[in-house]
């Protein structure tokens, strides 16, 4: 009798060690999914907000009179650079809800399958069913859209390279003026030493 109880004590035990498992389990691929998808949106704000801010300062650099487009082109590069990693960032946390959210539904399946009576088993599967249809068609806009930010960012880049190369062009105005003084005042010098070596002759033949 002893031991019938202390097998039925022990059985006791290991079910609800099991059934503990599986409600952990299931726990922790809710968990996951909620913090790749809080990380992603906190990744997405701040990628917002640096992608609106970067252009709009560029622009307002740009519009000014006389703009120093070596150093405006500096500086947006600077921010660009923060850009691109905070937008890998997201990429990468995109990816992470993506096989969060597969987890998570596969232990929703597991679960519903789990159910002995059919009808209920159905009806927690149709509704599993139901709910991943939703998820998937968020998850589909959410790719568009991060694939109109990669144009952006494309768009971008060139706009960049336009900004490195009017720099460069600006530069070289500011070299051809640099060379017009510098060349001004060689003609000067060289003046000076003709006027000198005409003196120099006129003291030897005087």
């Amino acid at each position: 009798m002893k031991q019938i109880l202390i097998f039925g004590l022990f059985t006791t035990l290991l079910l609800s060690s099991c059934k503990w498992d599986t409600t952990r389990g299931a726990l922790k691929h809710g968990e996951k999914l909620k913090a790749s998808i809080e990380s992603f949106e906190k990744n997405r704000i701040k990628l917002s907000s640096n992608l609106v801010s970067s252009l709009e300062e560029a622009e307002k650099d740009l519009s000014a009179e006389n703009p120093d487009l070596p150093k405006v082109s500096k500086d947006f590069e600077k921010e660009w650079t923060g850009i691109q990693n905070r937008y890998n960032k997201l990429q990468g946390d995109f990816a992470k809800v993506g096989q969060s959210s597969n987890d998570y539904f596969a232990e929703l399946d597991q679960l519903s399958n789990a159910i002995t009576k059919e009808s209920l088993r159905n009806e927690e599967l149709a509704k599993n069913k139901e709910l991943k249809a939703k998820w998937d068609k968020n998850y589909r806009e959410a790719e568009i859209s991060i694939n109109k930010i990669t144009s952006v960012l494309e768009s971008g880049n060139d706009f960049h390279m336009v900004l490195v190369a009017s720099s460069i062009r600006q530069k070289l105005e500011q070299n051809v003026g640099e060379l017009q003084v510098i060349a001004e005042q060689a003609k000067a010098l060289l003046g000076d030493l003709e006027a000198f070596t005409e003196a120099g002759r006129e003291l030897v033949e005087g």
